[in-house]
């Protein structure tokens, strides 16, 4: 049996949680870099926000921002993720990027980035989350949007050629290419289409990478104050993730009976398998330990973070940054339907389950 992967429709327009979450998730490097800066001179505050500034609204905007077709659609405001609402003060220019054009963008973005690093040396951590913040920011935004971006002109963009071809295909003739208002699917006329059938080695790094930086900030803090109780911390992390979340919730996860003694989950690739599957949804008795197991890892840490504010903060932004992240894009199209947390339609669950059947 088996499944188209997910090819995920492309996003003809952006909408307000949209803007909400990569605006929010691009302010993170920019206020730890002010945090280090402001510690010296809130004057050279203001200077680098001056320069972001102009960054974001003169050279990007410029250079960069006048070819993509986001910005050629709008009218009077740009309705982008990242920019929407400022108005279209240069002239369209469809086409792609002259090689002036592209100097003139990593020209323009170079201070931006390296403008804090000065203040950024002197405080380690700092100079860490900055680092990490803007790489969570970049794998993110081309995991998960330049995947479905119609910037096809931006050097980011992974839309894959074929679905280029026909989405210009279907646009030169003047087609309507919504589905749902919100997106462009060029394969499969099937709705479960997008659904992930299974997971790779480099969702699982991804993941991995963003669960670690909740468990690095929580382990600096305890480790700071006692050894003895940090291995305690990482003993309660390992116990809950290997052994009671893979008994209570992940038995009864679709992707749990892939072939092999092996899990091949973004979570926990590679762990072996140390239950039996259980192929039905998990009962109020298992989410209940599950959500135990949960909160204790959660909790753990507090009193030692509530030490360390700058760690606590970083904790805190960390597990939104997630949360946000996996409900956004990995739950709508998760099989496990019997998640609390999924959010694939019943109309989709229906069409899957149809498909299923059939093969």
């Amino acid at each position: 049996m088996s499944f188209p992967g997910i090819p995920l429709p492309l996003k003809t327009e952006h909408s307000a949680r949209d803007r909400l979450y990569w605006n929010f998730f691009n302010m993170i490097p920019f206020l730890i870099g002010s945090i280090a800066i402001a510690r010296d001179s809130i004057k050279w505050v203001a200077v680098y926000i001056g320069i972001a500034l102009f960054f974001f609204l003169v050279i990007e905007f410029r250079f960069a921002c006048t070819h993509c077709l986001y910005y050629i659609r709008s009218k009077g405001c740009v309705k982008c993720m990242m920019l929407s609402g400022v108005p279209k003060i240069f002239k369209a220019r469809p086409g792609p990027h002259s090689p002036f054009e592209k100097a003139m963008t990593v020209l323009g973005a170079l201070p931006m980035f390296f403008f804090p690093v000065y203040w950024l040396v002197r405080d380690p951590m700092l100079l860490g989350a900055y680092i990490v913040a803007w790489a969570l920011f970049f794998l993110t935004a081309r995991r998960y949007e330049c995947v479905r971006c119609l910037n096809f002109e931006c050097p980011m963009n992974r839309v894959p050629a074929d679905m280029k071809k026909e989405f210009e295909k279907r646009d030169d003739r003047s087609e309507k290419i919504e589905l749902s208002g919100r997106g462009f699917l060029v394969t499969g006329s099937g709705r479960c289409a997008s659904l992930k059938m299974e997971h790779e080695f480099k969702d699982f790094l991804y993941w991995n990478f963003v669960t670690l930086t909740i468990l690095f900030s929580a382990g600096l803090a305890i480790g700071i104050s006692s050894t003895g109780w940090l291995l305690a911390y990482i003993f309660t992390v390992f116990f809950h993730f290997n052994i009671l979340e893979q008994r209570f919730f992940c038995t009864h996860c679709p992707y749990y009976p892939a072939e092999g003694k092996k899990l091949r989950c973004m979570m926990n690739w590679g762990w072996p398998k140390h239950f039996k599957s259980s192929p039905y949804p998990p009962g109020k008795f298992d989410l209940a330990i599950t959500s135990l197991g949960f909160i204790i890892v959660i909790l753990f840490p507090l009193p030692w973070l509530l030490k360390v504010p700058f760690l606590l903060g970083t904790y805190l932004v960390s597990i939104l940054i997630f949360l946000l992240t996996i409900w956004r894009y990995e739950c709508p199209h998760c099989i496990y339907f019997g998640c609390p947390f999924n959010r694939v339609s019943a109309e989709v669950r229906k069409e899957f389950e149809k498909e299923k059947v059939s093969k």
